[in-house]
């Protein structure tokens, strides 16, 4: 498991910031866009170059697209916490087709 593949759940888990994070992202996603963006600004740059690799699109084309991506599977419901759990124990989830946009 690369080093990145730790800092997803994290950024993941900040759309929300809570336990109820479906909820929270769905009356806010705009909340949860910019709390995403600001979890990826602190991001160390190499996971940065290796998830806009995985991609497919620029370094800073990266941020906005990967958590556009994100927010809107979790309103949607297409990404759930649970996919994120199931992320930090190297276990089967979507979030890889969330993330490479499929």
């Amino acid at each position: 498991m690369k080093p990145w593949f730790l800092v997803l759940p994290a950024m993941a888990a900040m759309l929300a910031g809570c336990q109820t994070g479906q909820e929270q992202v769905s009356e806010y996603p705009k909340a949860a866009y910019e709390r995403c963006i600001s979890k990826v600004a602190i991001s160390n740059i190499s996971a940065k170059h290796e998830i806009a690799a995985f991609m497919g699109v620029s370094l800073e084309g990266m941020p906005p697209l990967l958590c556009r991506r994100l927010v809107d599977a979790m309103k949607s419901g297409r990404l759930t916490f649970s996919d994120i759990n199931r992320l930090q124990f190297d276990q089967s989830t979507d979030i890889w087709k969330v993330i490479k946009g499929d």
